[in-house]
């Protein structure tokens, strides 16, 4: 079988794999199963065409990027194109990355389905100098900003008080020309983030705390900075959950998260606590990243498989997210995904599950 990445030249932060490096790493494995490759990289949407032309028809896509530059360049959602060819991809529409991209939406869709979320307001350009009576009105301090537009926590903060989110929403307006800003109550906990795998009509959760104790979810939160260091399992460390009340709400709330939003294969959600205990929503990611060996799911696979080399986890993930896609197009599959992925292997550290077939199929938008 044949799998063609499609990497985009200005947009691999964002990517499964952010970097050519973290790719060859996941290349060297889909290799060694047998599986035919090409790793394309595109600069523009003309490229893009010229490469898709070119492909051949039996051949599953993975799109390593949210965009592509069109000629101008302004980025284009590289799905988009992709599913106007009508071509099998790996992971979920672009309809549904559009969606948990844009977290005021996202939050509202989640919202009026009755799912747990943070209060929460957006300022946009037009709205921004009533920051302080939006705020007062609705949340009550300490606040969380956001732009709507981005992922990685890039653009994050926390203030203390209306004059500061004031203040910091007009910074993210000025900083981030294509998003909005998000305010959220800020939630008095360490993140709670939990994998979703799906296999065919199996799933699995991954339910894992992401702790830096040096910066106690209590009083913080996570910056881009905590989230680019590297695991040492001293300071920054994500340990499995134990906690029934936690892992209650995650076996409660994620599956709906998923089916709401139209997720497909993959992705990763993350939450804090309120006050009151229960587990509030605040991010869905649409193309988790998967380097070797610190991405969040990544490590999330390390302790819930403590048992297994990491490489053989590692494996086994990847594994999981291409059978799935190939099992979703009535795909072949490579001898080797047929006796190794992450469902064959034994951990006492997720929760599984099965999805009626009607659930995999529907699009709830």
């Amino acid at each position: 079988m044949k799998i063609a990445f499609i990497n985009s030249k200005d947009h691999w932060t964002h990517g499964w794999f952010t970097s050519p490096p973290d790719l060859e790493i996941a290349l060297k494995i889909l290799k060694g199963a047998g599986i035919e490759l090409q790793s394309i990289e595109v600069a523009s949407l003309y490229q893009l065409e010229n490469a898709l032309d070119k492909l051949p028809m039996d051949t599953l896509i993975w799109p390593n990027a949210y965009f592509v530059n069109d000629e101008h360049g302004k980025p284009v959602w590289l799905n988009e194109r992709l599913e106007a060819r009508n071509l099998p991809i790996i992971g979920s529409s672009a309809k549904t990355l559009q969606m948990v991209l844009k977290k005021d939406e996202c939050q509202s869709m989640l919202a009026e389905q009755g799912l747990p979320i943070p209060a929460f307001e957006v300022i946009t350009r037009e709205n921004v100098a009533n920051t302080a009576a939006i705020l007062a009105a609705n949340i009550a301090p300490p606040y969380v900003l956001k732009p709507t537009c981005e992922s990685g926590s890039i653009g994050v903060c926390k203030v203390e008080s209306l004059a500061g989110a004031e203040e910091a929403a007009m910074k993210i307006l000025k900083d981030f020309p294509h998003s909005e800003v998000i305010v959220e109550e800020f939630l008095p906990s360490d993140d709670i983030t939990c994998g979703f795998l799906q296999l065919g009509d199996k799933y699995m959760l991954l339910p894992t705390a992401y702790i830096v104790k040096s910066v106690a979810g209590k009083a913080n939160i996570l910056s881009r900075k905590e989230r680019l260091r590297t695991w040492d399992d001293v300071d920054k460390m994500q340990p499995y959950i134990t906690d029934k009340t936690i892992l209650e709400q995650l076996s409660t709330y994620i599956l709906p998260i998923v089916k709401t939003l139209d997720i497909k294969g993959i992705t990763r959600i993350d939450g804090r606590l309120d006050k009151y205990g229960t587990l509030r929503f605040f991010d869905v990611n649409g193309l988790p990243a998967l380097c070797f060996p610190d991405a969040v799911i990544v490590k999330q696979c390390f302790s819930c498989f403590p048992n297994y080399d990491k490489m053989e986890v590692f494996e086994g993930l990847v594994y999981t997210v291409v059978k799935h896609a190939l099992m979703m197009n009535n795909m072949e599959i490579p001898a080797a995904m047929q006796k190794h992925d992450i469902f064959r292997m034994e951990s006492a550290f997720v929760i599984s599950g099965k999805m009626e077939m009607k659930e995999m199929l529907q699009n709830t938008f």
